[in-house]
This record gives C-alpha cells, structure tokens and sequence, in this order.
C-alpha cells in the first residue's frame, strides 16, 4: 500500500464495490479485496459500515440514486412536449447520461442470488414502465397498448444491453429515430413530432 493515497470513506467504498460488481460481479465484494484496492485496512470497513448486509443495503440505495434509465421528471401530458422528453431518453441512454447500463446489468446479476437486490429491481423496472406507459398514454395510445408499448420498448433495451451488442455512438445515433419509429409506433410519432414543431414555431413568435 506504500504510495498510495488511502481511501476510507463511505463513498469510496460504494464506488470501489460498483466497480468490482460490475468486473467480478457479486463474489467479487470481499472485504479484504477491496480495502487492498482502497488501500486501508480491513478496520476501515467496520469504521464505515456495521456489517456486509448494511453494506449490501448501501449499494443497492447507491443503484437506484445513480443508475437512473429514465430522466427524473416524467413525461409530459402534451404530445409535442413528451416527444422531447423522449428525446432526452434517447440522448441519455445513447451517451450513457445518468445510466450505466453494467452496473445495471451487474445489480440484475446479483438479483438472482439475493432477495433484497431482486426487490429493489423488481421495484426499479416498475417504475420505469410505469413512466415509459405514461409517455405512451401521452402520444395518444390507449392505456392498454400504452402498456404493451412500454414493455416492448424497455425489455428491447435492456435486452440490447444483455446480449452485449456492440455499436459506435455515431451509429447508435444514426440509427436512433428508425429504432424509435418501430418501437414506439410511426404515426403516433409523426404526430408528436409535428406538434413539437408547431410548439417550436409558437414559441419562436
């Protein structure tokens, strides 16, 4: 450890286990591999955390803080106005902006070993469907294809995720409004984005 700058905070640890979550995945976080990766004893854990299972409990909190798939404002009701929105969507999950898709892929991992991740998952996908059907709702589907879409929408970019598709973000982003035309339905957005420009154009009046 001679040279380096230790590191024992309460952040540091939660950082240091994403990391190692997403290279290693769950059998990685170790006490002892990560206060050598930090740098400090393992005394600097017990001097942060009481125990693994409130360490554990810290992480998943630190996943749904950061690891946001969605902006944190929901779409709004207009459709020139959630067309935007899901514009924003696009652009993050492009730029991975406020979404990193291998912690993400890593806490889904871990799920299927440990009740409190697959809770708090479990938690996270309802809530982002429940907003994605809200945008739906929003372009003028009906609540039941709203719903449908959503599903459709999600499990194709999680799945996307999963399978480890690899793809420039130049690409991604040529290819975006296509993608976005099939799986959000081309009239429905053709609609939107009409009135996002006569919005536009109203406001530059």
């Amino acid at each position: 450890m001679a040279g380096r700058t230790p590191k024992n905070t309460v952040q540091d640890w939660i950082e240091a286990a994403q990391r190692t979550l997403v290279d290693e995945g769950i059998a990685g976080l170790k006490v002892d591999r990560l206060a050598n990766r930090l740098g400090v004893t393992r005394g600097g854990f017990y001097h942060n955390f009481k125990d693994r299972d409130e360490f554990f409990e810290q992480i998943i909190r630190h996943w749904e803080n950061s690891c946001r798939f969605l902006p944190d404002d929901p779409p709004p009701p207009r459709p020139g106005d959630a067309i935007e929105w899901l514009d924003r969507v696009i652009g993050r999950l492009i730029e991975s902006d406020g979404y990193d898709y291998r912690f993400d892929l890593a806490v889904r991992e871990w799920a299927r070993a440990d009740k409190r991740a697959e809770w708090a998952v479990e938690r996270a996908d309802r809530e982002r469907l429940d907003t994605l059907q809200k945008f739906f709702e929003a372009i003028g589907c009906d609540k039941e294809h709203a719903a449908i879409r959503a599903r459709v929408f999600y499990y194709h970019q999680i799945g996307y995720y999963a399978i480890g598709v690899r793809q420039s973000i130049a690409e991604r982003r040529r290819n975006a409004e296509l993608y976005m035309d099939i799986l959000c339905g081309e009239e429905e957005l053709k609609a939107a984005r009409a009135a996002a420009a006569k919005g536009r154009k109203a406001r530059a009046a």
